[in-house]
């Protein structure tokens, strides 16, 4: 059987359950999509939660998370994004924080975690030890690899987002193309599904869970289709397939107009 994983990014979590976010409730909107991704058989192998999971830089939406989590049963892995504070992660969601470079392997895979987040900016940047760190990791870890990191290593086709994305992110796509048993490199923060190849190395961004960017915008702007999550399946012999399930439908209506958050 392959490994299912979920990936669900970018909920933006407040502290205060009624806690909103250009119009959405955000606890709700990711309690939706939760229970919409844990509705279907088989149960997964483990969630990745990629960046962005508080927005309000407050001890108490880490701590929702971890007991919500922890209520599911499943392993869960967590990085941050622009939105999260370090600290706050590592001290309410403990080993499941990840942050640097970080190796977890599960049934023949490696997942892989990086933490892109550059304090001061909403893009992102990985440091010359973090890529030693990878290159050094790949060269001893052979087994299928499927790195994770909140923002997006290469354009998405939106000018406003893609001049916050991994400055340096040709550096990372190098070392992919020089390894080829990483079969995928899956981020958030571009609150879109996306995929693209680089090679033989797909490229994957996930609905976020609460509001949505309009693909292919030159200037910040909000998408009508609802939140979701990304399905991925991981085979032994490396082969990966992979889906993105939205909510039909979801109460709540974003604040169109809005210029930004």
């Amino acid at each position: 059987m392959p490994l299912r994983l979920l990936q669900l990014t970018d909920p933006h979590l407040f502290g205060d359950p009624g806690g909103q976010l250009l119009g959405i409730t955000t606890r709700r909107s990711f309690e939706s999509v939760l229970a919409l991704a844990l509705s279907e058989s088989p149960a997964p192998d483990a969630l990745i939660l990629t960046g962005d999971l508080v927005h309000d830089e407050t001890p108490v939406g880490y701590r929702y998370l971890r007991e919500r989590l922890n209520r599911t049963g499943i392993p869960y892995y967590c990085i941050g994004g622009n939105h999260d504070i370090q600290s706050l992660m590592m001290e309410q969601l403990g080993p499941a924080a990840l942050v640097s470079v970080a190796l977890r392997r599960l049934d023949g895979w490696n997942l892989i975690f990086l933490d892109s987040s550059e304090p001061g900016s909403d893009g992102g940047r990985l440091t010359e030890t973090q890529l030693t760190q990878l290159t050094d990791l790949l060269a001893d870890e052979r087994a299928p690899a499927l790195i994770c990191l909140h923002h997006h290593p290469a354009a998405v086709g939106s000018a406003w987002i893609d001049r916050i994305g991994v400055a340096n992110g040709a550096s990372l796509l190098d070392l992919c193309n020089r390894h080829p048993h990483v079969k995928a490199v899956l981020f958030g923060h571009v609150h879109q599904e996306f995929s693209a190849w680089h090679g033989d190395c797909r490229l994957l961004g996930a609905p976020a869970t609460c509001f949505q960017f309009e693909p292919r915008s030159r200037d910040f702007a909000i998408d009508e289709i609802p939140p979701g999550y990304r399905e991925l399946m991981l085979y032994p012999d490396g082969r990966l397939t992979t889906r993105v399930v939205r909510l039909v439908e979801y109460a709540e209506r974003p604040l169109y107009q809005a210029g930004g958050y």
